[in-house]
């Protein structure tokens, strides 16, 4: 039992413009799910300008004081998937199982299977965490007598999954996401939602497990930092005090927040109509995307960098925090004035 997707979806607009696109895997799994025929029959087909702003993704940024990866998943998976779905036009179904329960482990994952099983059964793929490298994938059907689970994932292309690592494949997290049927959610109900979580998550109220980790505005002032102590430590020749994954870290932290400031720009564009605090926001996010797109570009593939484009890059992003906080401010008057009315 499997449902045909024909591969990892991919914002082929935007990366003709060389963009990012679609850099976050939980996004982009989301973004390959809808395309499953079963779901395009009920919604359409996607839109990833769309799909970023109204999930409110477009607007998020996560950092780790040490550039970990670990930075993209370290939010409430309960509070913000299912409501990306929801925002996306579409009822889910989702089961979840963090780390503090693992008293209702066997109970979550028999129910997640099931879900998985019905689902796939009408040909509707389901977006599940840690199918592989500790990123989001998809599992586009099952084969119950050899136990695994088809799954899809950003760069490997097809796989497969046992049934035993659902939730233990690494990272021991359970979350399984389904799409359901249309949820009647207005696009005025949406734009207002969508805008609402981008001015929580500036403001520091979307949870995060401080002080490791920080996101929102906080988050350009510790992505600043950590750039400016890696430009001493390159000036000092003391890069083997790094770890060495660093250098590709930082490039996909670059990747994700800068394709995210992308859509904010193109997706504040598209709703802005007459709105002049909207049409000053989309403005502002199309000068913050300018000012990271040297982050995605250029950014170094080695520990040894020279410092002053270390220090170069460091600045950029402090000045992309200082416009994030001008552009969250449009999009608060907007939402105040709409509330007056």
């Amino acid at each position: 039992m499997n449902v045909e997707i024909p591969a990892w979806y991919c914002d082929t607009r935007a990366e003709g413009m060389g963009e990012p696109g679609l850099a976050h895997s939980f996004v982009g799994a989301l973004a390959t799910a809808l395309t499953a025929p079963a779901v395009t029959a009920v919604r359409g087909e996607v839109d990833p300008v769309e799909l970023m702003g109204a999930s409110g993704f477009a607007f998020r940024v996560f950092v780790n004081e040490v550039f970990c990866p670990s930075a993209m998943s370290m939010f409430s998976f309960r509070d913000i998937l299912p409501e990306a779905v929801e925002q996306a036009g579409l009822t889910c179904r989702a089961v979840h199982r963090l780390r503090d329960e693992e008293e209702v482990e066997e109970e979550r994952r028999g129910e997640a299977h099931a879900a998985i099983a019905e689902a796939a059964g009408r040909g509707v793929p389901a977006v599940v965490w840690d199918v592989a490298e500790a990123e989001w994938g998809v599992v586009t059907g099952l084969d119950e007598e050899a136990g695994n689970y088809f799954v899809l994932t950003p760069g490997n292309g097809p796989g497969i999954l046992p049934f035993g690592k659902l939730g233990r494949n690494g990272i021991d997290i359970l979350s399984v996401l389904i799409p359901g049927e249309p949820n009647g959610r207005t696009g005025e109900t949406i734009r207002h939602r969508a805008l609402a979580a981008a001015v929580a998550h500036a403001d520091g109220e979307e949870w995060t497990d401080r002080p490791r980790y920080a996101n929102g505005r906080a988050a350009f002032d510790l992505w600043a930092e950590l750039l400016e102590k890696w430009a001493l430590l390159a000036g000092a020749g003391k890069n083997a005090d790094l770890a060495p994954q660093v250098p590709e870290c930082a490039g996909y932290y670059a990747r994700i927040t800068g394709g995210a400031r992308c859509y904010a720009r193109d997706w504040l564009e598209r709703i802005a109509g007459s709105d002049e605090h909207l049409k000053q926001a989309a403005a502002t996010y199309a000068r913050i995307a300018d000012c990271l797109r040297p982050q995605w570009e250029t950014f170094p593939g080695e520990l040894d960098p020279a410092p002053d484009l270390l220090g170069d890059l460091a600045g950029r992003v402090r000045e992309a925090g200082r416009l994030e906080a001008e552009a969250i401010d449009h999009v608060r008057n907007h939402l105040t004035a709409v509330t007056a009315e």
